[in-house]
């Protein structure tokens, strides 16, 4: 489960997608301007990573508190702790982790139409796995990990929006 929650496996994930974007648009035929709309995607896809990840764990971390699973009196002795102790300054009511997954996920499901099934399933395991871990790891409550991935399939949504009124509408490519 740790091996799932290191920073080194989600830059993997991206790099994933974007060479699965790249290919997915090189098999479509009629594309006149490829490389403007591969820059395009991935683009798209880096601002996801840093939204999902960054920004949007930060403005919620900031905004509301909540200690972790592992400072609840109540349940801390049902709590696996793997890896490091549980930090009492540490809280955090939103999990950013799950929210880039389940971005990533929904975006390429929505822009990425047909074709690429394994791809596609490894990527929907792969986001619940990473969702379950946090719950599993005690790091973040169910409905945390739950509201979290909710953000970032509405995020992967909304950005695919951007993705196509960019290239159909603005760009026109």
């Amino acid at each position: 489960m740790l091996a799932i929650n290191n920073f080194s496996s989600f830059i993997f994930v991206l790099l994933a997608c974007i060479y699965v974007s790249v290919k997915y648009l090189r098999k479509e035929e009629g594309h006149r301007y490829t490389l403007l709309n591969n820059f395009l995607l991935v683009s798209l896809l880096v601002m996801q990573f840093l939204l999902a990840y960054y920004l949007l764990g930060g403005i919620f971390k900031d905004l509301f508190y909540r200690d972790r699973p592992c400072m609840n009196p109540n349940i801390s002795s049902f709590v696996r702790m793997l890896g490091a102790t549980c930090n009492p300054n540490n809280h955090s009511p939103f999990s950013a982790k799950p929210c880039l997954m389940f971005c990533l996920t929904s975006f390429l499901f929505f822009t990425i139409k047909s074709g690429f099934r394994s791809f596609k399933f490894t990527l929907i395991l792969w986001s619940l796995l990473v969702a379950y871990s946090r719950i599993y790891l005690g790091r973040h409550y169910p409905l945390s990990v739950a509201t979290s991935a909710a953000v970032g399939l509405a995020l992967g949504f909304l950005i695919n929006k951007l993705y196509s009124y960019l290239k159909n509408d603005l760009l026109v490519i």
